[in-house]
């Protein structure tokens, strides 16, 4: 496993480049997503490597919460549109 952190790491940067770089809104929604999930990944691989459990547990809330995070904001974001009345 020693090998994972670093193309971990690699692949946050990357994507947190497209976070800021992203040519549309939902871009970055979707590369915030990813970079939870690859958050999430650390976390658990943490917990394994070290024997500490407690880890686990807060990577499922924190993605959880992202999960969570995310349909809120396409939610708010479906709701601010327009809508046309008859």
């Amino acid at each position: 496993m020693n090998w994972t952190l670093p193309f971990l790491a690699v692949s946050a940067m990357l994507s947190l480049v497209r976070l800021f770089v992203g040519p549309t809104l939902w871009d970055r929604v979707i590369s915030l997503q990813l970079v939870s999930v690859q958050v999430v990944l650390a976390m658990c691989l943490h917990a394994v490597e070290h024997g500490r459990p407690f880890y686990l547990d807060v990577a499922a809330v924190y993605a959880v919460l992202s999960f969570a995070e995310t349909i809120a904001y396409a939610r708010l974001r479906g709701q601010s549109r327009p809508e046309t009345s008859p």
